[in-house]
Order: C-alpha cells, then sequence, then structure tokens
C-alpha cells in the first residue's frame, strides 16, 4: 500500500512537471495556463443556488445571451520582445457572412494577408482610434491581398462593402502572440534574459498586463485567469 502511494506520487510529480519548458542554458522562458471565466459574483450565485436559475450542481447555466468563457478559442497569451522586429505572416480568410476570426494579435512590422472567399470584390482596410487607415488593394473573390501592419493599439479590420466582416486587432510593437482556448498550457521560450511585458487578451474584455523578469537557465510559471473583475482590478493596480 506505502509503495503503491508513493508511485503514485512520483507520478503525479512528474506529470505536473511535463508542462514545464526544457531548461536551456543562457535563455529563460514563461510559462503556465490561461482560463477564462465568468464574473465572481456570477460564480457566487451560481454556488449558492446550486439547483436553479444560475446554477447546475454548483456550475454557471449559460445561455444564447451569455458568453460561455469556458469554451473561448481566442485566448491571447503576447510576450513584448523588444528584440522583434515584426515580420511575421498571419492569414484571415472573410467568407460572405464573417472572418475566419473574431479577433487576432499582431506586432506592428507584420503582414497580415485577407483571404476573400466572399462572392463580391472586398475592400479592406485596418483602421486605428487617432484616424490613420491602412487601406488594401480591392480584393477580388478567391485573391488575396496583404498589408505591412504599422499601427500599435486596439485596430479594427473591416470591408468597405460588407460590414459583418470586421476582426479585432490587438497590435503592439514587438508582440510575440499565441492563440489559446480556455483551459489551455502556454509556453514562450528561448527568451533572452532581461525584463518583459506579457499580456493575457480577450477582445470583449481587455486585456491583463504583467512584468517579468527573465533569468538565464531558469524558467517562470504564470498561471492567468481573464474575467471582467479580474481585469478592472489589474487596471486598479497600475
Amino acid at each position: 500500500m506505502i509503495k503503491t502511494f508513493s508511485f503514485t506520487l512520483i507520478l503525479i510529480a512528474l506529470i505536473s512537471c511535463s508542462s514545464a519548458p526544457e531548461i536551456i542554458p543562457g535563455k529563460g522562458a514563461v510559462y503556465g495556463s490561461i482560463t477564462a471565466e465568468s464574473h465572481k459574483d456570477i460564480i457566487a450565485k451560481a454556488s449558492k443556488d446550486y439547483d436553479g436559475f444560475y446554477g447546475v450542481n454548483g456550475k454557471v447555466v449559460f445561455t444564447e445571451q451569455m458568453v460561455n468563457y469556458e469554451k473561448l478559442k481566442e485566448l491571447f497569451v503576447c510576450v513584448l520582445d523588444p528584440s522583434y522586429s515584426g515580420g511575421k505572416e498571419h492569414l484571415l480568410i472573410a467568407s460572405d457572412e464573417k472572418m475566419s476570426q473574431r479577433s487576432l494579435a499582431i506586432a506592428k512590422g507584420d503582414k497580415l494577408w485577407v483571404q476573400n472567399n466572399s462572392t463580391t470584390t472586398q475592400t479592406f482596410f485596418i483602421a486605428g482610434a487617432d484616424d490613420y487607415i491602412q487601406v488594401y488593394s480591392p480584393t477580388k473573390p478567391g485573391e488575396r491581398s496583404a498589408i505591412t501592419v504599422q499601427q500599435e493599439g486596439e485596430l479594427e479590420l473591416g470591408s468597405d462593402e460588407n460590414e459583418s466582416l470586421m476582426t479585432i486587432l490587438l497590435s503592439r510593437k514587438g508582440l510575440v502572440g499565441q492563440q489559446h482556448s480556455s483551459g489551455d498550457k502556454y509556453k514562450v521560450e528561448n527568451l533572452n534574459p532581461g525584463q518583459y511585458k506579457i499580456l493575457f487578451w480577450f477582445w470583449r474584455l481587455g486585456f491583463i498586463e504583467k512584468t517579468i523578469f527573465i533569468e538565464a537557465g531558469a524558467n517562470i510559471e504564470l498561471n492567468q485567469i481573464l474575467s471582467v473583475d479580474k481585469i478592472l482590478q489589474s487596471k486598479n493596480e497600475t
């Protein structure tokens, strides 16, 4: 019995360590999990209303009018790396009804392609809060065009001809982003020692920004939950 219990503890320890990146001499990494959840007040009501309007088995009941945070697929983990000057390529696909993604995190200097799979020619554009607009060449059905993003902030990619074709962009200088579903593990490896900003973002909520310090030969575990109350709290702390 004791041997079995010891073996179980060892197995659990190995599993818990398996998600950590490999230690690389002279480099560092940040890793952890990213999760989205409802506002803390909704969770509290669900736990009290164990089997009722707000909850079933103590968990939140999601109606068609609610955002099911547990099933979100466009959560982004973004490290702002001063050594990265852009150049990565991204692709969005437009149909007659919508874009392939509702949101996308990119770096200033990245190239953003749009594939027009709709039935009409589209003139896509990227607009920011400062009224600066980058306009794509008119893109015929079945074709694609690209723009190197020159703006920073929360931007909007849209179409002059079809207002339902819209994607919210988060753009920052040096941004290296990863897209995840709620509850996923993430890791950003091969970082040079130094200070970095890391952003956890969902377009309907906003982002949480934290400062991390990467040391050579060391990894940092950083888990983050995105919710309305946690994002508001983080903004009040800055």
